[in-house]
């Protein structure tokens, strides 16, 4: 099994843009997280009804994207925002 790749197989799996998977601002991954959940449902429901467009492999992709997109917004969280030190030391 291969290993996610993000910059390789998001694009493939949700409309996101290049300056959105270098954004590492908290609401982007959020947004981020939620057209993956969107797709996933998406895919879950043609699985469920039969369809002909579904794909075994692009569900297990979704899945894999998405809890690797979820540790890295926890990720994001846990550090907290990112604070700059004022040039010079501070004081």
């Amino acid at each position: 099994m291969e290993a996610y790749q993000r910059e390789r197989h998001l694009p493939r799996l949700a409309p996101v843009t290049a300056r959105q998977l270098a954004d590492d601002a908290p609401e982007t991954q959020r947004y981020i997280v939620a057209r993956l959940v969107r797709a996933l449902r998406a895919e879950r429901s043609r699985g469920r009804a039969g369809h002909w467009t579904y794909d075994l492999n692009r569900h297990i992709a979704l899945k894999q994207a998405l809890a690797a997109e979820r540790r890295r917004l926890a990720d994001l969280l846990k550090a907290g925002p990112k604070t700059h030190s004022p040039p010079g030391g501070g004081e």
